[in-house]
């Protein structure tokens, strides 16, 4: 398996850096047969204090607040992000300040003892900071630095979501895992797609971001393989979080700064007429899960133009068995008329016929993703009725690009070199 040349010590994790002028397009090379090593000088080394491993997190009103996240390997005693609405450049003076209201060490379990009863390398530590900004303008470009002990970030920026409208495009995808190379294209496409349209406005994770939750080693790589999803020229995508299966443990709610009990599921509003349910097929479905799910769900539908869903484990899957969580979330699904269900976990593609009451119809709910960010794809099982006439499936690398206006989403599914596999059309189903 293709991986990145890394160093390691019993100090820690260092990131070999070549320079930092490097870039690197997915238009400008084909990533099928990309040497990722040449990555490497795009990812920040996770050292002292200089800040790494940022992120733009969505979990509420994105058109108003977002927020800014990262990693310093030392504790540090003051974080703070400096923002505004005007580019300063990295020595430059923001207007707006904030300091982080959450900062905290990563969960990092010690390896053991070898079985020839010699001390292992220690893993460093390594900590995360956290800073809510709120107050913000919708369908704006802000533009902050990141500032630890006085170690500032290049300035980065993103675009909260517009206040009302749909003319906008949502990435989406799951299943990063263990394929690391692979892991690397994929998020070099996702940057292309956000380059080659400014109407890309985030990128929303169905879960499996790594294989081992509690392994903050499998955590660090990811989190620095992320930078490769900002643009050359700082835009960062802002993520949409999904717990997926591999994600057990408190590291999920650490990296993107939700709380272990209040925040397994959420909704993230893009605008007063697109909201992002997002679900945890890794909690009971009924319950609280279910109550919360059938409240948001009938408070949302009158509002908003476009109502999805997204989380884990499928409900209609083209390799595994269905979720538990079916008999419970399908029919609200129904009953509230969702418009596009989002699912990973299968380590393949696909796309349903509309479906209701567990049955095909033109009036029913499309079903489609299961998780193409790196991992290795799985054989498909086509011949599943969901996927008669009408439906379909394959296995590959992918992201889906979702257009979304007044009228009518459109989903497509975007492959490591570019090309569509999928090209789907859904009309809304606002009252």
């Amino acid at each position: 398996m293709n991986s990145l040349r890394f160093n390691y010590s019993v100090t820690g994790f260092v990131i070999i850096i070549l320079t930092m002028s490097a870039t690197v397009s997915a238009k400008d090379v084909d990533l099928k047969n990309l040497d990722v090593n040449s990555l490497v000088s795009r990812m920040t080394p996770l050292k002292d204090m200089t800040p790494a491993q940022w992120r733009v997190v969505w979990t509420g009103d994105a058109s108003r607040e977002a927020t800014l996240s990262w990693s310093t390997a030392r504790a540090g005693k003051k974080h703070v992000v400096h923002y505004g609405t005007v580019p300063v450049g990295r020595g430059g003076k923001h207007k707006l300040h904030q300091a982080c209201h959450s900062n905290g060490l990563y969960t990092i379990i010690q390896p053991s003892s070898s079985k020839e009863g010699q001390a292992s390398k220690s893993i460093a530590p390594a900590y995360y900071h956290h800073a809510k900004i709120k107050d913000l303008k919708p369908n704006t470009r802000y533009y902050f630095i990141l500032e630890s002990d006085g170690v500032r970030s290049r300035e980065l920026y993103f675009v909260t979501a517009p206040s009302a409208g749909t003319n906008f495009t949502l990435i989406h995808g799951g299943d990063s895992r263990s394929g690391h190379a692979d892991r690397c294209r994929m998020n070099l496409r996702i940057a292309e797609q956000a380059k080659s349209n400014p109407d890309v406005i985030a990128f929303a994770h169905g879960g499996d971001y790594i294989v081992s939750g509690t392994k903050w080693e499998q955590w660090r790589l990811w989190l620095s393989q992320h930078e490769l999803t900002t643009l050359e020229d700082g835009r960062v995508l802002p993520v949409i979080p999904t717990k997926g299966n591999h994600d057990a443990g408190k590291l999920y709610f650490e990296v993107f700064d939700l709380d272990e009990k209040e925040q397994r599921w959420h909704t993230t509003m893009l605008g007063d007429d697109v909201a992002i349910v997002t679900l945890d097929t890794n909690s009971p479905a009924g319950g609280p899960q279910a109550e919360w799910l059938e409240s948001e769900l009938k408070q949302l539908r009158s509002k908003v133009q476009w109502l999805i869903v997204q989380y884990h484990r499928p409900m209609y899957p083209a390799v595994k068995t269905p979720a538990p969580h079916a008999t419970v979330f399908c029919p609200l699904f129904d009953k509230y008329n969702v418009d596009l269900a989002l699912e990973s976990d299968g380590h393949c593609m696909k796309r349903t016929v509309p479906i209701r009451d567990g049955k095909k119809d033109p009036n029913g709910l499309v079903y489609l993703g299961e998780g193409g960010l790196g991992v290795g794809q799985r054989k498909t099982d086509p011949n599943r009725w969901y996927f008669q006439n009408g439906g379909k499936t394959g296995s590959d690398h992918h992201v889906v690009k979702i257009d979304l206006n007044s009228a009518e989403l459109r989903a497509r599914f975007i492959l490591v070199d570019g090309s569509a596999w999928d090209d789907h059309t859904i009309k809304s189903k606002k009252p």
